[in-house]
């Protein structure tokens, strides 16, 4: 007797439960919306079987730094919608993806535009890879300051800043 009370006792407890799970249980099925238009892909691809550097603490992050990821060789002729860089692993894994702001400033320091990029890569330790990017630069308005220009090019120059804020490296 004392089971077919808790038996009727729990089935008249399932819409109760069923209303109170439809509306205040976990959620799945939601994403993060990102930019498809960017070249970039999402951090769970970096992230997956390597671990995260991101301070210049020399005692945290299993001894490295975010300096020994260097950024060098910009390019950007004022009509070209893409800019070029090379990325330098300087550590003794496999770099397999990096968080960096990109800054463009005009010749004497005014910003013209920031953005974020999370580049998925895989440069083996001490090599360098070129990565190209969709240019900011969407008018050809602008040209890098250290850029091959033509003597009639009436663009204004700018330069920039790389501000690595994290980079993976594979177990």
């Amino acid at each position: 007797m004392r089971k077919i009370s808790l038996i009727i006792f729990l089935l008249a407890l399932l819409p109760v439960a069923d209303m109170y799970s439809s509306t205040n249980g976990r959620r799945k099925g939601y994403t993060l919306k990102t930019d498809k238009k960017t070249d970039v892909s999402s951090n769970d691809d970096m992230v997956k079987g390597s671990f995260m550097v991101a301070s210049q603490c020399e005692d945290c992050n299993h001894g490295y730094r975010l300096d020994e990821v260097k950024f060098s060789g910009f390019d950007k002729p004022r009509n070209s919608k893409y800019e070029t860089f090379f990325i330098t692993n300087n550590t003794d894994r496999i770099l397999t993806g990096v968080n960096l702001y990109i800054e463009y400033q005009t010749t004497d320091g005014q910003m013209l535009h920031k953005r974020f990029y999370p580049l998925r890569c895989n440069i083996p330790p001490g090599e360098t890879r070129n990565v190209q990017l969709n240019s900011w630069d969407t008018q050809h308005s602008f040209v890098f300051e250290k850029s091959a220009t033509s003597s009639k090019s009436n663009a204004t120059p700018f330069k920039v800043i790389f501000d690595p804020v994290a980079f993976y490296l594979r177990f």
